[in-house]
């Protein structure tokens, strides 16, 4: 009966609960490497020098590194976000968790590229610079994390080839931001603790993505449809952990079938599938975990502080290609992530559990008084 149970455990396809079991995942190197993706793929975006191209949209994938990156990013967020509410099941906690690590870290890079980076490269006399009102703009609006984010401070990097944007990167935590307050829905509403419901809840929304891009609540730009299709598609897959296969055989199975129609209209769909499958396996069936994981999360900086240094590597050196700004600027940024992670995103995390904290302190207080009467 033994010989039997261990034969069929290997005969039967790892999922991600044993992923998640297993105690041991390669996310946070698989999020550093989308990260650095992001820059790679933003490089042309910074020289007027044409040269290295894509690789991705080389290989008639469809698409480009930066876009492939962001994608992994929200599938994972999905995946994670769900199991964070789940594990949570309270509303405050999982709300000011997730701020907690969104903003430490935004604001960080805000306040750096605003009053620090953009003195340095600004046009205009320095008090002419701090004294613009679209300085404390750029803080203040990007700080509302909504749809109409400021992407220029006065007179910085206006000489730059191809752009004067500062912080292009930002546009996708709005849409970060939204999926939060859906998953934050889901949950109070109990959706999301029945597998059913849920299920149902994301057909629903994908339904309505495809025929009625423009009526979804929360998701008020065209260019987030597909970030949120990534996102739901990750929390489909952690409420249905249990049934959801996990290894590189299934990478290769779907990657052959988005190949297969990749001339068709449901490309993109197959093309998604396959992405998500390579994550996963990234995730849980590649040994190594154990040992990045020490690190740090140094992924979110890396992301947050890439542009602004591609644009510092083109002002400097205008006249170099795409893959040379890449490879100048992320030692740069990555060194500005290694402190952003220590020095304030993983000492804010400290303060996760706080309304746990004051909520309990509230009870005793609230107990005592009564005990008192």
């Amino acid at each position: 009966m033994t010989t039997f149970n261990s034969r069929t455990k290997w005969l039967r396809s790892r999922t991600l609960e044993d992923g998640l079991s297993s105690g041991n995942d390669n996310f946070l190197l698989l999020r550093l490497l989308a990260a650095s993706l992001v820059i790679y793929g933003h490089g042309p975006a910074f020289t007027r020098v044409t040269g290295w191209p894509d690789i991705f949209a080389w290989m008639g994938w469809g698409t480009y590194a930066g876009e492939l990156a962001v994608n992994i990013f929200f599938v994972v967020s999905g995946f994670m976000i769900a199991g964070s509410y789940l594990r949570r099941r309270h509303l405050a906690d999982f709300l000011w968790a997730r701020v907690i690590r969104i903003y430490p870290a935004y604001v960080f890079c805000l306040l750096g590229t605003a009053f620090v980076l953009g003195a340095v490269y600004t046009v205009l006399p320095l008090g002419a610079y701090y004294s613009n009102h679209e300085v404390v703009r750029y803080v203040a609006k990007n700080f509302q994390l909504g749809p109409g984010l400021v992407w220029t401070l006065p007179g910085v990097f206006a000489q730059n080839p191809g752009m004067d944007v500062v912080n292009g990167s930002i546009w996708t935590l709005p849409a970060e931001i939204r999926m939060y307050l859906w998953v934050a829905f889901a949950g109070v509403t109990g959706i999301l603790i029945r597998r059913g419901w849920c299920n149902v809840l994301v057909l629903l929304l994908v339904a309505c993505g495809l025929f009625f891009p423009a009526h979804i609540p929360l998701v008020p730009l065209k260019s987030y449809l597909g970030l949120a299709g990534y996102f739901a598609f990750g929390v489909f897959c952690y409420v249905n952990r249990s049934h959801v296969p996990v290894g590189w055989s299934w990478v290769i199975c779907f990657g052959l079938m988005a190949w297969l129609l990749r001339a068709t209209p449901v490309y993109s769909f197959a093309f998604a599938l396959a992405l998500s499958a390579f994550a996963f396996a990234f995730a849980y069936a590649t040994p190594g975990g154990r040992f990045f994981n020490r690190f740090g999360d140094y992924s979110y900086g890396l992301y947050l502080w890439g542009f602004p240094i591609q644009q510092v590597i083109a002002h400097h050196a205008p006249n170099v290609g795409p893959l040379q700004n890449a490879l100048a600027a992320w030692p740069i940024a990555m060194l500005l992530a290694v402190f952003s992670w220590h020095a304030v995103e993983k000492p804010s995390l400290k303060l996760k559990q706080l309304p746990s904290k004051l909520y309990m302190k509230l009870r005793l207080l609230a107990g005592a008084e009564q005990r008192m009467l």
